[in-house]
């Protein structure tokens, strides 16, 4: 339970140090996802193991609707202003979507096409 803990309290100094650092050096990115960009990094590149976190990080998973919770709770509150501007949400929800798939499978498209030229020109 201690290490659970004590893991969950360094996924949780991470959050932080995004948020410190988004602050400190008045950068437009939420420190929520900088933090979580630092984590990745350090996971990537083995400075940080993954074993370290992966009990504090299922915790975070088996619980993760009870932390939605709130907002659920936020969203019922604010039922007029959702039918009245539900339309737009969904609509920024839907292009934001599209936009996203959009550019991830270009970005793979264009990767397939960079290792078969590799794969190519290594083989000719």
């Amino acid at each position: 339970m201690i290490r659970v803990l004590i893991q969950i309290m360094t996924l949780c100094l991470f959050n932080e140090a995004g948020k410190w650092i988004a602050d400190f050096f008045h950068i437009p990115i939420p420190g929520s996802i900088i933090g979580m960009m630092i984590l990745f990094l350090l996971l990537f590149t083995r400075v940080f193991k993954e074993k370290i976190l992966i009990e504090g990080a299922n915790f975070f998973l088996k619980y993760f609707s009870f932390f939605f919770l709130p907002l659920s709770i936020s969203a019922m509150a604010l039922g007029p202003y959702l039918s009245e501007f539900g339309w737009k949400l969904i609509l920024i929800l839907l292009l934001s979507v599209l936009a996203g798939f959009t550019a991830t499978s270009a970005w793979v498209q264009g990767f397939i096409r960079i290792r078969e030229k590799k794969a190519y020109d290594s083989t000719h």
